[in-house]
């Protein structure tokens, strides 16, 4: 039973302090949210979800912001914590997560800074709605990789994520996407 404080008024013997206006502490029971979990289709009512920790794959488009927005709101849902991650790819080419200017001069604190902007935004956003929240850079040849190799580390039990990075084939579902999807362990929800 949780305790509450709030401002009621007692009349009266009612009243401990002998008068009233100020603020009585009583216990109130709230209603506990139920979630349904199912194993092989044996499904339940339970006080507490299995979702625990939610990972966002964010690369600043438009689609993993609305990935970040989706995550959020189950992460208030289920009272679980929020992880985004992003990745700078650390090969030669520009196959970066990130859309950044093809240019050998281009350094990763540029790469960094553009993810600590974003990283400071939606730190922001996740503090309003009272979600705890962390953030990640991870430097890898592979994106998919990266993002797996922390969701199995870290026991995200879900992964939410755009469809599509910037620069990918707006007619097509982006292959790190598919290759997150095929590849995790856990569910993954895919964003457009």
């Amino acid at each position: 039973m949780a305790k509450y404080a709030i401002m009621i008024e007692k009349k009266g013997q009612n009243c401990k302090k002998g008068t009233c206006g100020h603020v009585h502490e009583i216990e109130v029971e709230l209603p506990k949210s139920k979630h349904i979990v199912c194993s092989n289709l044996d499904c339940k009512e339970v006080e507490t979800s299995n979702v625990k920790h939610i990972l966002v794959a964010y690369d600043g488009s438009s689609y993993s912001n609305h990935a970040f927005e989706l995550a959020l709101d189950l992460a208030k849902k289920y009272e679980a914590v929020v992880t985004v991650g992003s990745v700078i790819n650390s090969s030669n080419s520009n196959n970066s997560f990130l859309d950044l200017p093809n240019s050998d001069e281009t350094v990763d604190h540029e790469k960094l800074a553009i993810i600590e902007r974003s990283f400071a935004r939606l730190t922001s956003l996740s503090k309003k709605f009272m979600v705890p929240i962390k953030t990640e850079t991870f430097v890898s040849s592979s994106i998919v990789d990266a993002l797996l190799s922390y969701a199995n580390a870290h026991k995200a039990d879900m992964i939410v994520m755009g469809t599509r990075g910037k620069g990918e084939n707006i007619m097509l579902v982006g292959s790190i996407s598919v290759g997150v999807s095929t590849r995790a362990t856990c569910p993954v929800i895919l964003v457009k």
